[in-house]
């Protein structure tokens, strides 16, 4: 009970993130399912948990050093996935190491258990929407219902049905594999057995979804698309669920319990076998050691507060200024606008030079990069979709090593929706006071500048009217964007 706390804070703002994730999503809301689940596994084994005696794991600290690591750099990074997904690893290996494999023996099976509420199965939806569909295809056939399939759009005479992440069957497929191992560790001393149920409950689940997607386009045939199951299936969902899935599991589970022909059923996860230590094991340095590593996370990030903070604050940048033959930045004109998520910075105009040419320069960053507020960000797009569409994409090696952009940049092209007005772009990224064209050097960069105390991070962009959509059509706006970038003191 004393681990608790100190499991809590050393883990802190990777709970916070597991609430807000599983309250605000309702695909992964079976998250405080999940973690009762956890924890009432874990009180059933109290008994074998307090029976625990120090027996200090090299393996499992070099473990638990190895994890936090890489908790640190995700927290840095802020990717959550990865950030989530180590928390269940990290409680296992401090396990470990200060008591050793009975530690993994009572522990280790319900802490996994929590592995189905972090948002590692979202990369699973769209397989299951290809699966879904082509088992749709079938039934409609043997329903006798004309369709049209195309991707995963289903067209019928009445109507067009969009088999979306939503009807992937994902959300059905992670209660149900949960509740089996649930099962499986609640009542089972086999893990083949436990292994079994979960892979029976991952394929009824998605059988029911088949069912309930067919169920649902059929409704719609036969009520020419006028049933309110169309919009509002949700309590259907859930019904065939039960009865294609968790009816048949209730029977499934039953028969397993059977002792199966070649399994050892004498293993008991509730009472690991006692391993004796030797005195070099059994010193406090183990709990000591371990406890400390798991605070980590939480004190590396307050340590560099106040240098982030300041350097955040202190960071004003303004766009450059050309040599004589340019006049500018114009404020208020622009080509057009980067689509970020609430910038701190957001600086742009419009320079035009001697011979009346015109380039827009555009800085759009974050101070302190945070969670939804990051350069490199789902949510942030070099062009605002609803305005644009993508022409093409490429990168350019510039022929001058010039010292306000990188040696490459990302050339893109759009044209405005409906119009035949076309805009050339290059971007890269300023990460701290590095320049890079990547991405992924740019993340990488900037989780190594935050563990240093440098969140900042900015887009820089150049843009420029481009006469049509092919290369050369463009050629002239490349050129003034070079006379334009050596032109910057």
């Amino acid at each position: 009970m004393a681990a608790i706390p100190l499991l809590v804070v050393g883990l802190w703002a990777e709970w916070q993130s597991f609430f807000h994730l599983w309250y605000g999503s309702i695909i992964y809301n079976h998250g405080f399912l999940v973690l009762g689940g956890t924890l009432f596994l874990l009180y059933r084994r109290r008994h074998a948990l307090k029976a625990l005696t120090l027996n200090g794991s090299p393996l499992g600290l070099l473990f638990l050093a190895g994890s936090i690591a890489v908790l640190i750099l995700s927290q840095a990074a802020d990717i959550r996935v990865f950030r989530l997904a180590l928390v269940p690893l990290i409680i296992i290996f401090w396990g470990w190491s200060i008591w050793g494999k009975a530690f993994l023996s009572s522990a280790g099976g319900p802490l996994l258990l929590l592995i189905f509420a972090v948002p590692v199965w979202d990369d699973l939806s769209p397989l299951l929407q290809h699966i879904t569909v082509f088992f749709n295809t079938i039934l409609l056939r043997a329903a006798d219902i004309p369709a049209t399939i195309h991707e995963f759009f289903i067209t019928l005479d009445v109507g067009t049905f969009f088999v979306e992440n939503g009807c992937s069957g994902v959300r059905y497929m992670m209660v149900a594999l949960f509740l089996a191992a649930f099962y499986g560790l609640l009542y089972y001393r086999s893990n083949i057995r436990i292994a079994l149920l979960i892979i029976a409950a991952g394929l009824l689940s998605m059988v029911a979804n088949w069912i309930r997607v067919f169920g649902i386009i059929a409704a719609g045939h036969y009520t020419n698309m006028e049933t309110s199951l169309i919009e509002d299936h949700e309590l259907f969902g859930w019904a065939v669920f039960i009865v294609v899935t968790l009816v048949p599991l209730f029977f499934i589970s039953g028969k397993l319990e059977q002792a199966l022909p070649g399994i050892d059923d004498s293993s008991n996860h509730g009472k690991p076998e006692a391993v004796p230590a030797s005195g070099a094991y059994t010193s406090m340095k183990w709990p000591v050691i371990a406890s400390l590593l798991l605070l980590l996370p939480l004190l590396v990030p307050a340590a560099l507060n106040a240098r982030t903070e300041t350097l955040a604050s202190s960071w004003a940048p303004k766009l450059p200024e050309p040599d004589s033959h340019w006049s500018g930045p114009l404020r208020h004109a622009s080509i057009w606008q980067p689509d970020y998520v609430k910038p701190d910075i957001n600086l742009g105009g419009v320079y035009v030079s001697d011979d009346l040419e015109q380039v827009q320069m555009q800085m759009t960053g974050y101070r302190r990069q945070a969670q939804n507020k990051e350069l490199i960000f789902y949510g942030n797009q070099l062009f605002d979709r609803k305005q644009w569409k993508l022409v093409s994409k490429a990168s350019r090696t510039l022929k001058s090593n010039l010292s306000v952009s990188p040696d490459t940049i990302n050339e893109t092209v759009i044209q405005k929706n409906g119009e035949s007005s076309y805009v050339i772009l290059w971007s890269w990224y300023q990460v701290g006071d590095q320049l890079t064209s990547s991405r992924t050097e740019a993340k990488i960069q900037g989780a190594l500048n935050k563990l240093r105390g440098d969140a900042r991070g900015a887009l820089w962009a150049l843009a420029g009217r481009c006469g049509g959509s092919n290369d050369a059509e463009c050629a002239d706006q490349r050129v003034i964007f070079e006379r334009f970038l050596q032109s910057l003191k």
